[in-house]
């Protein structure tokens, strides 16, 4: 019995004893937000392929990004050097300082050219922007928010293409990335 009254003893004395039981923890801690400047797209120069001739066989007219008009196939056309002259469509982006940018440009059979019922087909847009040195879908802001590019493209012209003015519009957009 003795031993058992020792026990029961002890067991109220470790009872009389409060160990710290944590139940809840808590820390301040820090939280942020980063408003940028809403990004802008303003157009300097709109797409323009130039004066050319009609042609005798289908031939691709293609404008580059540095404004070089050229085709595959000369003998089928005579690009003219009079006005209307080939002209990159040029854009300058706006935006938050060091940001960087993505460029959305059509897909191929989006945009077409048209002269009352006819059309030409205008695919393989490309981009070029200044701050990329190279042609490129994206581009960087410089540490004022600002960048620009340039776009050219490829003009589909059919065998006997009617002579006429030829026009249309295309969407393009740009996004921070």
């Amino acid at each position: 019995m003795k031993k058992s009254g020792y026990i029961v003893g002890i067991l109220v004395m470790m009872g009389s004893f409060s160990v710290p039981v944590f139940t809840q923890n808590s820390r301040i801690t820090s939280a942020g937000a980063n408003i940028v400047r809403g990004i802008t797209l303003s157009e300097t120069s709109n797409l323009h392929f130039g004066s050319m001739s009609v042609p005798t066989a289908a031939v691709s007219v293609k404008l580059t990004t540095s404004n070089d008009r050229i085709t595959t196939t000369p003998g089928n056309i005579e690009l003219l050097a009079q006005a209307p002259l080939p002209q990159n469509a040029m854009y300058t982006v706006s935006g938050t300082g060091d940001a960087t940018y993505a460029i959305t440009l059509p897909i191929n059979g989006a945009v077409r050219l048209t002269s009352g019922s006819e059309h030409m087909e205008v695919i393989d847009f490309v981009a070029h922007p200044a701050s990329a040195g190279a042609d490129a879908l994206a581009g960087a802001l410089n540490n004022s928010g600002s960048d620009s590019f340039t776009v050219g493209a490829t003009l589909q012209v059919g065998e006997a293409q009617p002579y006429g003015v030829y026009a249309g519009t295309f969407f393009i957009a740009v996004n921070y990335n």
